[in-house]
């Protein structure tokens, strides 16, 4: 691809992006999905640190690798499945609200 198609690309991606954050309710949205976004980076972390694979945490849940995954990208789930996660990486689920 030559360089000025590149660049147009680009900035039309950077337009796009402004027209959505300039959306009613973005910083809304924005937060809830931050929050999502952290549990999830936090449980995948647990994971690689008990040196666990998606298909044993899937396995010691008692689900598939896939909703395992799906849970690492920030999929709406419950508080009870969160738990569960964390116990299978040797975990315990603590929130702390401030």
């Amino acid at each position: 691809m030559d360089r000025k198609r590149v660049e147009r690309m680009r900035k039309a991606t950077e337009e796009q992006a402004r027209q959505i954050r300039a959306l009613p309710g973005y910083e809304k949205v924005k937060r809830e999905f931050g929050l999502e976004y952290q549990v999830a980076s936090e449980l995948a972390a647990a994971r690689k640190e008990a040196g666990l694979t998606q298909a044993q945490i899937a396995a010691i849940m008692g689900t598939t690798q896939s909703v395992v995954s799906r849970i690492e990208r920030g999929a709406n789930i419950s508080v009870e499945t969160i738990g569960r996660y964390a116990h299978a990486c040797g975990k315990r689920l603590e929130v702390h609200v401030s």
